[in-house]
């Protein structure tokens, strides 16, 4: 379909259009068709107006045999000048350019579903539905790594040239200390620019290996927000990529977990968080929920949503999957920077919530100051973070004084 430049020769304008056929142009600014073409680039072949390079098209063909484009008068002429020649240039820029994306191959991502320690029934469902998820999409193809497998197949699966014809893993719900002969090895692999994906109980992963927590960002420590109920969440940045396709404030029913004290607010953008001003039980303390980080020059995407069947079938989980794939590819660019004061600020407000019920004050208005002195002082909360933390080592009939102490800062 080619795309043409006219003048219109009633109201002297300019404009370019793609011509199907043998439509007859209009003039979109006037709709006049009395129209004057200037310049057609087809298949990469410019055609100037006429062979002196100017004016009309002249309803004649071309003398070039290549051709075959009527009225093009490229025969002997000199392309139109600089212009022509431009023209000419762009057009083949452009086909090469939207040739080379189009091109784009499906990434390839090596799926690992192995468990060591829990197996999560959903892991059944996940399965089909992230091959599905690649194949409809055209971002990926995928490669299992299933049950029973053992360290002769982890062997197989993680040496060095194996692990360099995928872009990427998956570790989707796999627990306990999975046969990979050298974590090391692998996680030096993801930091040379490949990603990692993790879901669910991938954070219930290698609880002795340090270096793994620290590169998915957090090991379990149980989950009392369980999988029947209906909880809370909050998402702190409604336009991410990653994040968008929930709203601001939202419930589900999933099995939320909290994590260890390995887990570092400096390294991770936190996108979505339970919400637990409303929600049951009101832990003092932030729960995060999914975050993305980089790691060296590869891409670490986390979420914790994944426990229930439901989950993995509901559309905008399924989008939250794709998206963050997609980021951690590197097919995409969204915000990754840490961001500390986001998380500390949630962490008060948690803390707010659970002193409010404890101690029976008014959570409205505690949380109204909490809010107020956050937009105050940005960074008020981040100092109060080491004081939060010693909550996590209390007894709930123990934290009343410390939740006062913390109180008084509001005022």
């Amino acid at each position: 379909m080619p795309l043409y430049e006219y003048a219109c020769q009633h109201c002297d304008e300019k404009f370019e259009l793609l011509i199907r056929g043998q439509e007859k142009p209009a003039c979109p600014h006037c709709k006049s068709k009395k129209l004057t073409r200037l310049l057609s680039v087809v298949s990469g072949h410019v055609a100037d107006g006429s062979s002196g390079g100017g004016g009309g098209m002249p309803d004649g063909g071309c003398d070039m045999p290549q051709c075959g484009m009527g009225g093009c008068g490229m025969g002997g002429m000199d392309m139109g000048g600089l212009g022509g020649m431009m023209a000419l240039l762009l057009a083949v820029f452009l086909s090469w350019a939207g040739t080379a994306i189009a091109a784009e191959p499906p990434a390839r991502l090596l799926v690992v579903t192995v468990t060591q320690g829990f197996r999560h029934k959903s892991i059944e469902t996940a399965e089909p539905i992230i091959e599905q998820l690649g194949r409809e999409s055209g971002l990926f193809h995928v490669n299992y790594l299933r049950q029973p497998a053992g360290e002769e197949e982890f062997a197989k699966a993680f040496a060095p040239e194996a692990l360099d014809e995928f872009d990427g893993v998956i570790f989707a719900s796999t627990t306990g200390e999975l046969p990979i002969p050298d974590v090391d090895a692998f996680l030096t692999w993801i930091k040379k620019g490949k990603a990692f994906i993790g879901m669910h109980a991938a954070s219930d992963t290698f609880k002795n290996n340090d270096a793994y927590v620290e590169m998915i960002g957090g090991h379990f420590a149980g989950h009392p927000w369980n999988a029947g109920g209906e909880h809370a969440f909050v998402v702190h940045e409604p336009s991410h990529p990653l994040a968008s396709m929930v709203p601001e404030r939202f419930r589900w029913k999933d099995e939320i977990y909290q994590y260890d004290l390995r887990y570092n607010p400096d390294n991770l953008r936190v996108l979505v968080s339970l919400d637990m001003t409303a929600s049951t039980p009101k832990e003092p303390w932030h729960v995060p929920v999914s975050w993305v980080r980089t790691y060296g020059d590869g891409r670490v995407f986390y979420t914790n949503f994944g426990h229930n069947d439901a989950t993995w079938q509901e559309p905008a989980y399924q989008q939250h999957l794709i998206e963050g794939i997609r980021w951690a590819l590197g097919r995409s660019e969204a915000a990754s920077k840490p961001n500390p004061e986001v998380q500390a600020a949630e962490y008060l407000r948690s803390v707010v919530a659970a002193a409010a019920e404890a101690t029976g004050g008014n959570a409205d208005d505690l949380l109204a100051k909490a809010d107020a002195r956050i937009a105050k002082d940005p960074g008020f909360a981040v100092g109060l973070r080491p004081r939060m933390l010693e909550l996590r080592g209390m007894e709930a009939a123990a934290r009343k004084d410390a939740y006062t102490a913390i109180l008084a800062e509001l005022k």
